[in-house]
Formats: structure tokens, sequence, C-alpha cells
């Protein structure tokens, strides 16, 4: 038995998923009806949660042999990219780890990190690339130091005033598991969170964003001149949870068991082992 946090297990899927081209919106809205969720989420969404039922079944597949995978392939590139930039962040992020023990500390370990700020951004890759490297390089010289005197000196290497925005969140969540409910329950607990996301969107004035793509509505909740800020991170909350109990009636479905979660379908997915509890894997 392996354990990872859902958030990362999810969010493995949600990327293989982004990675499938095909578009048949037509298909993914008859198979995912029951649900009745086409006045809450855009035909993007929509198409999101087909494709990760059908990456589910690719998965399903490695789990029992019928496809192939080089695992020492993708081992040996995991093992490249243990700590890695990507363009969102100023510091590099960690490969998730998948866990042997339950209760490992790790499986619940907070993330850290700084928003890479817009006026990098525009100046395009290459920019971003250098200024977080310079970054990565300088940090630990003023970790103990006010963040403000870092981000000034960092400002006066690139000729800008910036001020990152701060990430902090720590990953509370219990490890993924659907154990005990049966797929009525889940459909019927879909159902409720959807009335529930209905009613709040409509009591809150923001009904013209349910359909809006998540990128948009992250930029109205983190303009910190908004009153309704709080609003805009709950409206995301809610589908977030909406889209997590559907992916689950597609694990139930395809019979799923939590056997499936070899070390190599893991590390497939991108996740590396736990320095602290597999050791001895």
């Amino acid at each position: 038995m392996h354990y990872v946090s859902q958030y990362n297990y999810f969010k493995s899927l949600d990327r293989l998923a982004r990675a499938d081209e095909r578009k048949d919106i037509s298909l993914a809205i008859a198979s995912l009806s029951r649900f009745s969720l086409r006045d809450t989420f855009n035909n993007n969404e929509i198409l999101l949660m087909y494709k990760q039922r059908t990456t589910l079944e690719i998965i399903k597949r490695w789990g029992v042999g019928d496809v192939k995978i080089d695992i020492e392939k993708i081992r040996n590139e995991l093992n490249k990219r243990e700590r890695f930039f990507v363009p969102q962040y100023v510091m590099k992020v960690n490969t998730p780890r998948y866990h042997k023990d339950s209760e490992c500390n790790f499986l619940r370990a907070s993330f850290e990190n700084f928003e890479t700020p817009p006026e990098i951004t525009q100046l395009g890759s290459y920019k971003v690339s250098e200024f977080q490297a310079f970054c990565e390089k300088e940090w630990p010289n003023y970790r103990d130091k006010p963040v403000d005197i870092f981000w000034a000196h960092v400002g006066s290497k690139f000729r800008v005033s910036i001020n990152p925005k701060e990430i902090s969140y720590g990953s509370q969540e219990p490890p993924l598991n659907v154990v005990g409910k049966t797929e009525s329950e889940l459909i019927a607990e879909i159902h409720s969170k959807a009335d529930v996301l209905r009613r709040f969107a409509v009591s809150n004035g923001v009904s013209n964003y349910l359909y809006a793509p998540a990128n948009k509505i992250y930029a109205r909740a983190n303009d910190q001149d908004l009153e309704k800020k709080d609003v805009f991170l709950e409206l995301l909350r809610l589908k977030k949870v909406i889209k997590i109990l559907v992916f689950n009636v597609h694990r139930l479905e395809l019979e799923m068991s939590e056997d499936l979660l070899s070390d190599e379908l893991l590390e497939a997915l991108g996740f590396l082992p736990c320095r602290a509890c597999c050791q001895n894997r």
C-alpha cells in the first residue's frame, strides 16, 4: 500500500488529462450528464473531468499489465528533477512524493514559495528563468532577514520594483481514500454540493463567474482591493470539491483499488519515493 496526498494525486491526473488533445465536447457532456453540472461548469471543465476518466482507464491498464512502461527510464528522468523551476513560482519546487506510512509527517508537509511577479513575467520567459536562478542563489543569504530587503536587492538587479506575493499552505487533507462510499452516495453528494455552489453564487452576486476560466477567477481573488476576494476563493473551492467528487466516482466505476498505487504507477504519474518512509523500497 502507498499513500499520496489527495491534492497531489488529483493534480497528477489533472496534468495527464490536460495532455490529452482530444476535444469531443459532445461526448464529454453526454458522459457527465448524470451529474447535472452543465449550468455550473464551462465546456473546458466538463471536458477535463471527462479526460480524467479516460486517463484513469489507462492507469488501470498499467496496473493489470496490459500496458508496458519503461520504469527505469522514468526513474532516471525523475531523479534529474527532484527540485525544479515552474513559471508561476520564484523558487524551485519539489517533485511530489509517495509514502509507505500513512502517518508520515511529510505526507502533510507545508508548501512555501513566492508567486512570480507580473513585472518579471512580462519581460519574457528568458528573463523569468534568469530571475528564478538569481533568487534561488541569493535567497539563502537573506532567509533570516526581512523579506523586503531581499526583494529590494533582487529589484535593483533587474531594475524593477517588486514585492512578490508569499504563498504558504499545508496539505491538511487525509490520504486519498473513498473506501466505504458507494457510487450512488458520491453522486448524491455531487448534486448536493452543486446546489450549494448555485446558491452561493446567486447570494453573492457571482453567478456570471460560474462559467469563467479558473485563472480569471484567481485573478479576481488576487485583487487585494476587491472586497469580494474571499467570495471568489470560496467559489473556486466549491468547484474543486465537486471536481474531486466526480473524479472519485470515476475511480469507483473503474474499480481502481488502492493496490494499483504501486511505486511503478506512482513514478509514472510523476511521484518520487519519500526519503523518510520509503528507505527500504
